[in-house]
């Protein structure tokens, strides 16, 4: 009995211990992590994130891998990694667009998705450095447009 109580105790130390929801995300020594708060009117269907740093310049994105659409209030964690820049003290002087697909489409890419559906958004300019995280709200509608704000 004895033997059984310390091998079911020594399972819920393994693996019981996830990281709560609660912890803030902390980003890797060799990463640039954008912890994104949407805040808009509806549920959309892509987030294009593309960035420029002197020599280096790049896209990505985030959508849900069942084809559901990101929840309007969602929270992102976007990172970019040190392998994806030349020259990895370019990143102090980055800017970063997002863009938002209203609908779902399957991720390309080139980035070409119907026009209707594609909503740009300003450009933030960030002075970023590898480990840090960086807080950015997204707030507006379809019909209205979007805006993208770097939290101080």
């Amino acid at each position: 009995m004895k033997k059984k109580l310390i091998t079911v105790m020594m399972l819920l130390v393994l693996f019981g211990c996830s990281k709560p929801d609660d912890v803030p995300y902390e980003a890797s020594d060799d990463e640039i992590a954008l912890q994104i708060q949407l805040d808009i009117k509806e549920d959309i269907g892509l987030l294009i994130v593309d960035y420029e740093a002197n020599e280096s310049s790049g896209s990505g994105g985030t959508s849900n891998a069942n084809k559901s659409l990101l929840k309007h209030d969602e929270f992102i964690i976007y990172t970019l990694s040190k392998q994806e820049f030349e020259n990895p003290s370019d990143v102090e002087n980055m800017t970063i667009q997002f863009t938002i697909i209203t609908e779902y489409v399957d991720p390309n890419y080139e980035n070409i998705y119907p026009e209707e559906y594609t909503k740009e958004m300003n450009t933030i300019s960030l002075h970023a450095k590898f480990g840090e995280s960086y807080y950015i709200t997204i707030t507006g509608d379809k019909t209205n447009g979007y805006e993208a704000v770097l939290e101080e």
